[in-house]
């Protein structure tokens, strides 16, 4: 037999084979999508024959999320500070991780974990009559992602709100204040990450089924109430460790009709959120 037909014969063989075990793989990957949207399936009911009424399409899954330790990063922090008071000012360290930048046109504090207060002065440049967009732009400005979540009146005062967020994912804990009086940002209050030296750590995260039973155990266990969960959305929740090295930690944020609750996507713990708390 020539040696053309025999290398058409293998190749042929290995076309069928390489068909063969895509074929045995999409099954496979068919049947766990299956087994996942039953299971699903089965944890709503099993929520909703305990008066917990849930819409599938207000559950986000956490898969792909995992751990990750921010370093902190103060020549990230200046440039925030100088995006904030618009020229750039040396840092001074006051102790305790607390680094003060001062200029004519305010002063910016800024705290380990990202911990930041900032007073303005009357420079025009923080004049607007938009504040949804001068907040955004300044925001961009800064090098922060971030989503504006409210703009609300309070006391005369315009407070537009950012939540921050880590390669596209929600940062729960790390929001921002923008607060504008007539018509001139006076502070921002808040938490923002500036800093790009980052690790992801190994560690998995629960199935959104499993989560689901994790929530109803963890309610029924604290004696809570409610008769809905409006949504539940994966991200993270920041916190300091022993080494000042600022951690990550995949979670989902459970608002019900009754209250708020941070649902660890590793443990299954929940924590009700308290008023006032991010």
């Amino acid at each position: 037999m020539e040696w053309r037909k025999v290398k058409n014969i293998i190749i042929l063989l290995l076309l069928l084979v390489n068909g063969f075990l895509l074929a045995l793989v999409w099954a496979r990957r068919s049947e766990a999508d299956s087994y996942e949207r039953t299971a699903l399936t089965q944890a709503v009911e099993a929520l909703g024959n305990q008066g917990i009424q849930v819409e599938q399409s207000a559950l986000s899954a956490a898969e792909g999320l995992s751990p990750v330790s921010v370093e902190r990063d103060v020549a990230g922090e200046g440039a925030l500070a100088a995006a904030l008071l618009g020229e750039a000012a040396a840092g001074d360290n006051r102790g305790g991780g607390l680094y003060l930048y001062q200029t004519e046109a305010g002063e910016v504090s800024i705290r380990p974990g990202g911990e930041l207060s900032a007073r303005l002065g009357d420079d025009p440049r923080w004049q607007t009559d938009d504040p949804d967009a001068h907040a955004g732009a300044l925001l961009e400005k800064m090098g922060v992602e971030g989503e504006r979540t409210v703009a609300e009146l309070k006391n005369g005062d315009v407070n537009v709100i950012f939540a921050q967020t880590w390669e596209g994912t929600p940062l729960f804990s790390c929001t921002a204040v923008f607060t504008y009086r007539e018509g001139r940002l006076r502070t921002v209050e808040g938490t923002l990450l500036a800093s790009d030296t980052a690790a992801r750590e190994s560690g998995g995260v629960l199935t959104l089924p499993t989560a689901l039973m994790r929530f109803l155990d963890g309610v029924q266990e604290r004696g809570d109430v409610c008769s809905a969960l409006v949504s539940m959305s994966a991200g993270y929740r920041s916190g300091q460790t022993s080494s000042g090295v600022t951690r990550l930690t995949p979670c989902w944020r459970v608002v019900t009709n009754t209250a708020e609750y941070y649902l660890d996507a590793a443990t299954g713990a929940l924590e009700r959120i308290a008023d006032g708390q991010t």
